[in-house]
């Protein structure tokens, strides 16, 4: 499907749903916002809804899109059933705007534009980004069997690795409403730098220019499992590499107080030959001219938009072997995984990664390119789109 003439005959009207959107930092968004801006130079109107979170504004225009805020409940159960109620006003005042109802995170709470779409008499697209999370609970608890009937409304499930596809399948949901669809990469954005462009952006984040750097990008949180990184490349005195980790990234919005990222600073300033932690910046592009390799260490995975990044800018990757990145990766060609959670196998991925050389970064490049171009991946959602519009 990939590549195919887009078949779409007029352009469709999306409202799309995330949980969190900027400036609060979601891959989920990112993605999001990536898709939208493709679709909008192909004619498709495009707007926001997320939820209201304390601070911000309940209207706004981000990169020309417009965004409403909706509020959620305060309590620490059912919060749901207030942002339902505020979603079903918004989109029944806005009935006539919209097309498709499209929520970038299957769970639970989003799964409810389903239900509402098809009482409007709308379409519905929902992507599940996470495995072994968005759809954890399908059909086995009240909750979950709700949750698995308002998926069934749904008029196109998107999983965006295998594994999802599976988690779909083993929840009950019809195959023939099941699409894998991955993430796509702006690959004008980001690209491969010049050595001259390399060495600007080392110099200008202050990094040095005689030796590797390795880096990693993401939340500060558990899960992406940067603390156990950063301690194991300290302890093992980055395996023989004599590469410096760079770890950029915002502060996870669980980590209350700081602590995580305290730790990790903590560690940089004690260990400055071996880690350092910069603050996090929208645009992370300068981090990947300036890098030699990125590393994941995070025990699950969707199908991670940093890996894809790292690989249109003709990186090799050295990634926990997890859902999607399994995917992305080709072992030994563009990269190396390992088990998560084991040092000894990460540094010989590390170490087998920058000892390519220019190799495995040709073909990650090449395989960005092929496979997961915005274009490439907004042309199975046009053609998708179209699909369930036309469907009675």
């Amino acid at each position: 499907m990939t590549g195919d003439t887009p078949t779409t005959t007029r352009p469709a009207r999306i409202l799309m749903y995330t949980a969190h959107f900027a400036p609060q930092y979601s891959g989920a968004a990112l993605q999001a916002l990536t898709l939208a801006k493709e679709l909008r130079e192909r004619g498709h109107i495009v707007e926001f809804m997320t939820n209201h979170w304390p601070g911000l504004e309940p209207h706004a225009v981000v990169e020309g899109f417009a965004v409403r805020r909706l509020e959620a409940g305060r309590g620490r159960k059912h919060r749901e059933l207030r942002l339902w109620m505020n979603m079903s006003r918004y989109v029944w005042e806005r009935r006539a705007d919209f097309d498709i109802l499209h929520s970038h995170g299957a769970y639970f709470t989003n799964a409810f534009v389903g239900p509402l779409a098809r009482a409007l008499g709308k379409r519905s697209v929902i992507k599940a980004s996470l495995a072994s999370d968005d759809l954890a609970e399908l059909g086995r608890s009240r909750a979950g069997r709700i949750h698995r009937f308002m998926l069934s409304r749904i008029d196109a499930c998107v999983a965006i690795s295998r594994d999802l596809v599976d988690e779909f399948r083993v929840g009950g949901l019809a195959h023939d409403s099941i699409h894998f669809i991955p993430n796509g990469v702006d690959t004008s954005r980001f690209r491969r730098a010049t050595p001259e462009e390399g060495l600007d952006a080392r110099r200008s984040l202050k990094l040095p220019t005689d030796r590797p750097v390795v880096l990693f990008v993401g939340v500060l949180d558990q899960r992406k499992n940067i603390l156990w990184l950063a301690q194991q490349w300290i302890a093992h005195r980055g395996f023989g590499t004599n590469a410096l980790l760079v770890a950029v990234g915002p502060q996870a919005r669980d980590d209350e107080g700081g602590k995580l990222r305290r730790q990790l600073s903590e560690l940089a300033q004690a260990n400055p030959t071996h880690f350092a932690l910069h603050d996090f910046h929208a645009d992370v592009t300068t981090y990947y001219r300036c890098a030699d390799l990125l590393v994941l260490p995070s025990a699950r995975e969707g199908l991670p938009n940093v890996v894809l990044e790292a690989m249109a800018c003709g990186l090799p990757c050295a990634a926990a072997r997890t859902s999607g990145s399994r995917e992305l990766i080709v072992e030994g060609e563009t990269g190396h995984t390992f088990e998560p959670d084991d040092a000894a196998e990460m540094g010989r991925a590390v170490t087998g990664c920058l000892c390519a050389g220019n190799t495995m970064g040709d073909r990650a490049l090449q395989r960005a390119q092929t496979h997961y171009s915005i274009e490439a991946i907004a042309d199975r959602y046009q053609d998708l789109y179209t699909r369930i519009m036309g469907a009675r």
